[in-house]
């Protein structure tokens, strides 16, 4: 995949149990969880996750409280993660991307980045 403006960025399928949605993600280490707007949620009809209902996240609007729900299924590079926690909230205009893969999906896969050749991959890290 290519680093696009010094951006990791990727292309995913987002499932719920029964609808799923394509979208651009950016891979975010800063980030310690995944973030999906609302709607996404909606529409995938994700459920709470009873053990951690909501999350606190310091964004740049300040401190807020948001929904923790739990993704089916991310399809990306060959790479399938199930039962994913994510926090619902909505990224302020005027990002390009509203999907953000925090570190909790960083975790579960094998991160390869060639800065020299702008290139990054993803990887099963089995």
């Amino acid at each position: 995949m290519r680093i696009r403006e010094r951006k990791l960025i990727t292309r995913v399928r987002l499932a719920g149990k029964r609808f799923h949605v394509f979208e651009d993600a950016l891979i975010d280490t800063g980030a310690a969880l995944t973030v999906l707007p609302p709607e996404i949620c909606d529409f995938l009809e994700l459920e709470t996750d009873r053990d951690f209902p909501k999350a606190r996240l310091v964004t740049a609007s300040g401190l807020i409280e948001t929904p923790v729900k739990i993704l089916e299924r991310i399809d990306t590079s060959n790479i399938t993660i199930r039962g994913l926690q994510i926090v619902a909230h909505r990224i302020p205009d005027p990002a390009p991307i509203k999907v953000l893969f925090g570190m909790n999906f960083v975790e579960g896969v094998e991160l390869v980045i060639n800065e020299k050749e702008d290139r990054f991959e993803l990887r099963d890290p089995e």
